[in-house]
């Protein structure tokens, strides 16, 4: 058995069969619909979901998992043996997820040790740091190293996206009518950025995708130069053109780098980016395992609306 096991929540966008390979508990949120309470990845995949969302008028609700849902998995690790368990959520600034997790973690009896850590992040961010916490508990690791490498992921890693167009920002409230109709208009792309504390914050403005994702790789490039040889992969909402975009920026521009995969961006964060967008997340490879080469870590959806230029 693992010297510990790993829970997170399903904004980190990591697919079932990875999860289950590693022992990754993953506690769903919730998704309203329509009056329908959806539990995300297990009620609605992602390829579903997009399609629903682009028929909805109104945005759809995301809420955190009840306490019981946590509560149950905590206990069957406990039951399982397991007396360390390493805790990992979407930015606190997103959503107030981890709080269940923070006042569970105070209760524990003793000799169990919940560690809840904030990933100031979401989707393949957060999922990253899962993943390479998880490799450390496959390959023997203890829960003390396994907080050391998330939290210098945590500090190093960055992710930058593209909406298609920011009528979901709008709808949540992240983004005026008033930027939605001017970019529309001028074909205006904001790049946008997790910021500090997982804040969502404008990055730039570029006339067309290509340049917006021109913007994104020598962000990139620049943070190669800074950190050395960084991992990074690439994520989506359906938009196998704009990801093509990607790939000459990515082998012209002095950026020392390796993709370790591409994902579809999950229903919890689609909900306010959008079908169509696309974006990066980069950290240093010396803080990616090994262990995780070579699989589809997180969602995959078949593509069906191409990005606008």
């Amino acid at each position: 058995m693992r010297k510990f096991a790993v829970v997170t929540d399903s904004a980190s966008d990591i697919n079932h069969e990875t999860a289950e390979r590693l022992g990754i508990r993953v506690v769903p949120l919730h998704i309203m619909v329509d009056g329908r309470d959806y539990r995300d990845g297990v009620d609605i995949q992602i390829g579903e979901y997009l399609d629903l969302l682009g028929e909805q008028k109104e945005l759809p609700r995301t809420s955190q998992p009840s306490p019981a849902e946590f509560v149950e998995v905590y206990r069957q690790l406990a039951d399982e043996g397991y007396t360390d368990i390493l805790s990992i959520h979407i930015a606190r600034e997103l959503s107030a997820t981890i709080e269940t997790p923070r006042f569970l973690a105070r209760q524990m009896p003793d000799g169990m040790r919940l560690e809840v850590i904030d990933s100031y992040s979401a989707t393949v961010g957060e999922g990253a740091m899962v993943l390479e916490a998880a490799a450390i508990a496959e390959a023997g690791g203890t829960i003390d190293e396994a907080i050391e490498r998330v939290l210098a992921i945590r500090d190093t890693a960055k992710i930058y996206f593209i909406p298609d167009n920011l009528g979901n920002l709008v709808k949540g409230g992240r983004a005026t009518r008033a930027q939605h109709l001017a970019t529309s208009i001028l074909n205006v792309k904001v790049v946008i950025e997790v910021g500090e504390g997982g804040r969502i914050e404008v990055a730039h403005k570029a006339k067309g995708l290509r340049n917006g994702i021109g913007f994104m790789v020598r962000q990139m490039a620049r943070r190669s130069q800074e950190q050395g040889a960084l991992t990074y992969y690439e994520l989506h909402t359906r938009a196998d053109r704009a990801l093509a975009m990607l790939e000459k920026p990515l082998e012209t521009n002095e950026l020392d780098g390796t993709c370790a995969g591409v994902a579809t961006i999950g229903p919890c964060i689609a909900t306010h980016v959008g079908d169509g967008a696309v974006g990066i997340l980069c950290y240093p490879s010396a803080l990616h395992s090994p262990l995780l080469d070579g699989f589809q870590m997180f969602l995959d959806a078949p593509s069906s609306k191409p990005a606008s230029a």
